[in-house]
C-alpha cells in the first residue's frame, strides 16, 4: 500500500519527508505500516510536472515489486489469505453439514406418519442442495475474505481520516 497525498503545493518548499517527520504520531504510523512508501501530487502542477509526478509514483511502484522479488504483493500475504480461504471452507462446510444434518432430523420426525419413499426422496433432495453448497464453497469462501480484505482497508482508512480529522 501507498500513501498518496495529495495539494503539494500547500507545503509551501518545505520536504514531504520534512512534513511528514513533524507530523502526528498516527500518521507516522500509517505510513510506517505501508512500508514508508508515499509521495505527493502538486495539484496545481504543470504537464510536465505532472508527468514527473506520475513517473515517480510508477518508480515506487516497480521498487515495491522488485522488493517483493516480481510480485505486487509478497508471498506472505499470498499465504495468509490461501490459509484464511482454507479455515473458511472448513468453517463453511461444518456449517452446511450441520445444517444438513438438523433438516434430516426435521424430515424424518416430519414425515414419520408418511411413507418411506416420500422420507428418503425428500432427504435425497437436501443431499443435492448440501452437493451444490459444497460445489460452490470456494466462491463462498472468497467472498467472506474479499469482505474481510476490505474491513481492514476501511480500517486503515478509517484511521487516516481520524488523523487528520
Amino acid at each position: 500500500m501507498f500513501m498518496l497525498f495529495t495539494r503539494k503545493d500547500n507545503l509551501e518548499g518545505q520536504s514531504l519527508s520534512d512534513f511528514l517527520a513533524d507530523s502526528d504520531v498516527k500518521l507516522r504510523n500509517i505510513i510506517r505500516e505501508c512500508g514508508n512508501r508515499y509521495c505527493a501530487f502538486n495539484n496545481r502542477a504543470s504537464e510536465a510536472e505532472k508527468e514527473s509526478q506520475v513517473q515517480e509514483l510508477v518508480e515506487l511502484i516497480e521498487e515495491m515489486v522488485q522488493s517483493n522479488r516480481g510480485d505486487y504483493f509478497t508471498d506472505a500475504i499470498y499465504k495468509d489469505t490461501e490459509k484464511r480461504l482454507r479455515q473458511r471452507e472448513e468453517d463453511l462446510k461444518k456449517i452446511y453439514t450441520d445444517q444438513l444434518n438438523n433438516e434430516i432430523k426435521l424430515v424424518e420426525k416430519e414425515y414419520a406418519h408418511k411413507s418411506q419413499e416420500e422420507r428418503e426422496e425428500k432427504i435425497k433432495w437436501l443431499k443435492r442442495i448440501y452437493d451444490e453448497q459444497l460445489k460452490n464453497i470456494r466462491e463462498e469462501a472468497e467472498k467472506g475474505i474479499f469482505e474481510h480484505v476490505l474491513d481492514g482497508i476501511r480500517r486503515v482508512l478509517s484511521q487516516i481520516w481520524h488523523t487528520f480529522w
